[in-house]
């Protein structure tokens, strides 16, 4: 099996080197009529509860309504639209789910951002296309995709996908140029993956395990996991953390920190990738999901060994080999890191534990039994 995929990763990467009149093209739209319609909204005393209602349900304010509920929150278009209501009409709200909407801290940022939407969108060259010629780097030959990003603002999270072909940049959170455009990379990314993940046998959303062995839950759930750590460790790859050590802004500078500081302590996230495979393969197995916010929520752990694997086999493999992975089992991405020549030989590559490893083969070879 190793020697399988060593193979297959080969012979992707030369297929990609030599075949360049079959290179692959990656075209975004960018859409940021949900975001500016909300922003000049917030400013309009006179709004109507109608109005509020159809700003709710234009798709980029959707994908808030989607992400606010990924964090708990029961949020719906009707609980959008009244938020935003109470917001133009100065109305103060104590409800946990408008508030989570944060539209009261958006309005005295309403010209800034305004403007700062202007910047991004009067700039395809500088921001869409710097974007995608970054993403077709690390897409297979013949690949032609046309991607649909959203510009939107509030609620939470500076940038998301939810694993099929769109992407959404918030600008509640990203308002400088650079950041902005690494952010979103990243996010393109997500989009791409989305667009293989059919190839690549991955579930999307966890699936409901209701009757299900434990064995099968175990199995599911770490695949989950690997699916995880190989879609966040690529697109933060792919994102170029070099771009935002050209920008002096604040969020860059911190961004570019934090990543930093995450790489050169890259064993730590491997030891918390192995905890992770024990605790969901334990007898009392914890949940999915409260393993999911220690591991990518908050300082986002486990970013940084996705990245470290991902950079090491870009390094050795070229970006041909990264993106070969789009087509591939995530495990396939996991074991492919312990095969590289450097691997446990620096604190640049740190060993991965025994039971990640042997999950990584268990999964493999399939979760049905």
């Amino acid at each position: 099996m190793t020697q399988l995929i060593t193979k297959i990763i080969s012979l992707f990467a030369l297929g990609l080197t030599v075949v360049q009149a079959n290179a692959a093209t990656v075209s975004v739209s960018l859409d940021a009529e949900s975001a500016k319609t909300l922003l000049h909204a917030l400013q309009n005393t006179g709004l109507s509860h109608e109005e509020s209602f159809r700003i709710a349900t234009m798709p980029g304010n959707q994908g808030i309504i989607r992400k606010t509920r990924e964090f708990g929150f029961d949020a719906n278009t009707h609980n959008f639209a009244d938020a935003l209501y109470a917001s133009a009409h100065g109305q103060i709200s104590d409800d946990r789910v408008a508030q989570s909407y944060d539209f009261d801290a958006l309005k005295p940022r309403v010209p800034q951002l305004l403007a700062f939407i202007e910047q991004i969108t009067a700039s395809p060259e500088t921001f869409q296309r710097v974007m995608e010629k970054r993403t077709e780097e690390f897409t297979p030959q013949g690949t032609d995709l046309h991607l649909q990003g959203y510009v939107v603002a509030g609620g939470d999270g500076g940038g998301y996908a939810f694993g099929g072909t769109d992407f959404y940049l918030n600008v509640r959170y990203q308002d400088e140029f650079i950041t902005a455009r690494v952010n979103t990379t990243h996010e393109l990314y997500h989009a791409v993956q989305g667009a293989f993940a059919t190839s690549r046998g991955t579930m999307g959303d966890l699936p409901s395990l209701q009757g299900m062995s434990k064995t099968q839950q175990a199995c599911i759930k770490t695949k989950q996991l690997f699916t995880n750590v190989y879609e966040e460790g690529s697109a933060t790859y792919v994102e170029d953390l070099a771009q935002l050590r050209t920008s002096h802004s604040e969020t860059a500078m911190r961004q570019s920190a934090d990543l930093t500081d995450g790489i050169k302590h890259a064993r730590w996230s491997a030891s918390l990738l192995e905890m992770s495979v024990l605790s969901l393969n334990a007898p009392n197995a914890m949940d999915f999901d409260e393993v999911y916010g220690v591991d990518f929520f908050g300082h986002g752990i486990l970013y940084n060994i996705g990245y470290v694997m991902a950079k090491g086999i870009a390094d050795q493999d070229g970006s041909a080999g990264l993106a070969a992975f789009l087509k591939l089992p995530p495990e396939q991405f996991i074991l492919r890191y312990t095969q590289l020549a450097a691997y446990g030989k620096d604190h640049d590559h740190p060993m991965l534990g025994p039971n990640t490893i042997q999950a990584a083969r268990q999964t493999l070879k399939g979760c049905s039994l």
